[in-house]
């Protein structure tokens, strides 16, 4: 079976990517309306989630790792083949047909959840002021299905009244806590927000005088996807970092901060957000 998989990959592994990548590229905007009409439980969910987290393209049931009975993973694996999700291209070998699709499948999936589990939760959620979830999840009349909640602190550095140190417990803790420390030292500063996924990491930073915005790919993405898949799903995930962005100051943001994004997004420029 190993020696099945070495063909595979010397039959031309990067072409059949590279191939994958031109019908992403072309099909990207039929990816809502296809994904309308798949229905995931919860075990196809587990093996989506699985291919794309080890980034797997040809791949056996053994690959995923799973410790279920291999009657289950086959039979999971056959009903994820009808719905057009992967391909049986040999007997107990399989390929995934379009790996942007499942990951659209599962942004979906989070973003369908949280819709309906928003109505719920807005009777009993509250924001870091204590205000009720109304206020947090409403403002000016306007409901949200991105939820942002904050501020909380990370990594604290500190010394609490009863004189004990607190040294990076990577604990986030909310800004009410603060009433425990006689000094904080450091702290990093966070909100979380939900609704929204981001795959691999968004990182921005200064350096040499430039601020650099950088994308790192879950693990083998590229190398199963190729670099112009990779180089689309920075900008989704770009995108998706503005609409975080946009969440996160409309909810949380002060008055003239509120202000000036608005103005910067109306003139298409960022020189009214230098403070």
């Amino acid at each position: 079976m190993g020696g099945s998989i070495d063909s595979f990959d010397s039959m031309g592994y990067k072409a059949s990517s590279a191939n994958g990548v031109r019908k992403d590229s072309a099909s990207n905007n039929n990816y809502t309306r296809n994904n309308s009409r798949v229905r995931l439980g919860p075990k196809e969910l587990e093996v989506v989630k699985r291919i794309i987290e080890l980034g797997l393209v040809f791949f056996r049931p053994i690959d995923l790792g799973l410790n279920w009975d291999k009657r289950r993973i086959n039979d999971v694996l056959r009903r994820l083949v009808a719905k057009g999700l992967i391909e049986k291209v040999q007997r107990g070998i399989y390929k995934v047909v379009d790996r942007l699709r499942l990951i659209q499948l599962i942004i979906d999936r989070a973003r369908h959840k949280l819709t309906r589990r928003s109505k719920p939760e807005t009777e009993t959620r509250k924001d870091s002021q204590g205000r009720g979830s109304h206020a947090a999840d409403h403002h000016h009349g306007i409901q949200y299905n991105i939820v942002v909640e904050g501020p909380y602190l990370d990594n604290v550095d500190g010394l609490t009244w009863f004189f004990k140190r607190i040294r990076g417990d990577r604990v986030d803790r909310d800004w009410k806590d603060l009433v425990f420390f006689r000094r904080i030292n450091w702290a990093e500063i966070l909100y979380k927000v939900k609704g929204v996924e981001i795959f691999g990491q968004i990182k921005i930073y200064q350096k040499h005088g430039v601020v650099r915005v950088e994308w790192q790919p879950p693990k083998g993405f590229v190398k199963s996807n190729g670099l112009e898949s990779g180089l689309r799903m920075y900008w989704e995930m770009v995108l998706n970092l503005f609409k975080i962005l946009i969440h996160l100051i409309l909810q949380k943001g002060p008055l003239d901060v509120k202000q000036r994004m608005i103005k910067a997004i109306v003139n298409a420029g960022l020189k009214q957000l230098i403070c």
